[in-house]
């Protein structure tokens, strides 16, 4: 039975263990099943603790540190997914869609100064797809019944058909109601911790569950990796990590390390870990650590609906899921700006009752990379004596023109379904968010990537990156499942290379 436990009181021998996995959301959680699949014995290490069932993310997540998102400004950035056993997960609203070959070949309709192409197609992940999928018990795949859209999703379906928009019905990781364990739509289950386990997680659907593996999952929380240390011959030699509940420095011997942080801290980890071998950071030697930081570009569009001649459904309070309906008219489409759009789909407010009257659309596609967008190291210290993060990142024109577009049809849709007023969100993406991506890229050339298509570091023979970090497109929709697909795809590789 996998050892969930505060690190502190923890009394393993580190030696005993053949990988440590820094981080336990849906990449380090995947890795760490797929060695242990295998027979290896593996620690995750995680800097948050056990999330309580029906907790919000907000008031979750306010004990954690910001970033710097302007020289002036106060620290005003979220550099996290979600601090926690599980990671983002724990939060997410299950939307659970796949990638398409348009993401992981994007120059087709981008140009940027960095290599914007994965180094893999889309054919290399479709395996790993289907794996997830069953393991998270995603609607309509494997033979697990659909969602029903919601009534707020029936209109929307009804307004998108008449603008002959094709609505679909969205995959989610949630277990619908009226079935085994379904969903009691307790709330509008957006940045909620699930209290029934409907929604899936890497807790709920038992991905760290070593009982039925024949390797071993050791889970110690409480712990923040501030730095790799090396030995002189490229190899990471053991983890410097501090304890805030003790305040103590441990030291952690690594004999094979991956770092499942998110796009934001992997790469800060690096940085932070400078050496005689590795002046500027592990990886870090062409100055692209931290470079081609993505977001992805979204907005929300809010419908006001008029009382008279309006559905009751849009009037009343909305129980369930964020989403149920989507549409993907505009994610390659000849009428948007580079001919390359994105999502825009149903998105309920966490509130049930904060939906009353309103009718809200989320639209989302993945930013052009650039070299100018990334993460660095501040001069000012947290609390705890680490230096804080900075985002440097501005939108292009090209972002602006798409996002722009997709706004537009949304808010067509509103106003065809009977929105009286319409009001645009204030775009807050620039400030970081839960979709994080693209500062550790992937490649075979070291001169323009820091990791290869397995995800290990160029120049180091223990250090592996499986996370978001590694996605040189952010991709047009939800990324947790391509996340989970692509870290489940290299570590069955790096076992297959190294065992």
């Amino acid at each position: 039975m996998t050892t969930i436990r505060h690190i502190s009181a923890a009394s393993c021998d580190y030696t005993d263990f053949d990988a440590i996995v820094v981080g336990s959301g849906p990449s380090g959680s995947i890795a760490a099943r797929t060695l242990a699949e295998r027979g290896h014995r593996v620690a995750v290490l995680e800097y948050g603790g056990l999330v309580s069932p029906g907790a919000m993310y907000g008031p979750h997540q306010a004990a954690y540190s910001r970033a710097f998102t302007s020289s002036d400004g106060p620290a005003d950035g979220n550099p996290w997914t979600a601090c926690g056993v599980g990671g983002g997960m724990q939060f997410y609203n299950a939307i659970t869609l796949r990638y398409r070959q348009a993401d992981l070949s994007a120059s087709r309709y981008l140009a940027t100064d960095m290599e914007v192409d994965w180094p893999i197609t889309l054919q290399d992940l479709e395996p790993f797809y289907a794996e997830i999928e069953h393991l998270l018990e995603v609607s309509g795949s494997n033979g697990f019944p659909s969602y029903p859209a919601s009534s707020r999703g029936l209109l929307l379906s009804n307004a998108m058909r008449a603008l002959g928009i094709r609505p679909k019905r969205i995959p989610l990781a949630i277990r619908p109601p009226g079935t085994s364990k379904g969903c009691i739509v307790c709330s509008a289950c957006d940045e909620l911790a699930c209290p029934t386990e409907a929604k899936a997680s890497v807790l709920a659907r038992n991905i760290l569950d070593d009982s039925a593996l024949p390797g071993t999952i050791s889970v110690l929380y409480g712990c923040f990796v501030n730095r790799i240390a090396l030995r002189n011959d490229a190899t990471a030699e053991a983890l410097e990590c501090y304890v805030p509940l003790s305040s103590e420095l441990i030291r952690i011997p690594v004999g094979k390390v991956i770092v499942c942080a998110n796009a934001v801290q992997t790469a800060a980890l690096m940085l932070r870990s400078k050496s005689a071998y590795a002046p500027k950071g592990i990886g870090n030697g062409s100055d692209l650590v931290g470079r081609g930081l993505s977001f992805k570009i979204s907005g929300y569009s809010v419908g006001h609906m008029e009382s008279a001649g309006c559905d009751a459904a849009a009037l009343a309070p909305h129980w369930g899921t964020h989403a149920t309906v989507y549409t993907d008219e505009f994610y390659e489409h000849v009428d948007v700006p580079c001919g390359f759009g994105g999502l825009i789909y149903e998105a309920n407010f966490p509130s049930p009752h904060g939906n009353a009257g309103l009718v809200r659309l989320h639209y989302i596609a993945g930013e052009e990379p650039w070299s100018h967008n990334r993460v660095v190291l501040d001069e000012a210290v947290d609390p705890d004596g680490i230096p804080r993060i900075r985002f440097e990142y501005a939108n292009s024109q090209n972002d602006c023109a798409r996002i722009g577009f997709l706004a537009d049809r949304a808010d067509e849709i509103l106003r065809h379904l009977g929105a009286g007023r319409i009001e645009r969100e204030p775009f807050a993406h620039s400030k970081g968010s839960s979709h994080l991506h693209g500062t550790m890229r992937a490649g075979s050339d070291p001169g323009t990537s820091v990791v290869d298509s397995c995800g290990r570091i160029h120049g180091f023979t223990n250090i592996h990156v499986m996370d978001g970090s590694v996605m040189n497109f952010a991709g047009n929709s939800n990324p947790t499942h391509t996340i989970m697909a692509n870290a489940r795809r290299m570590a069955m590789s790096l076992d297959r290379r190294e065992t």
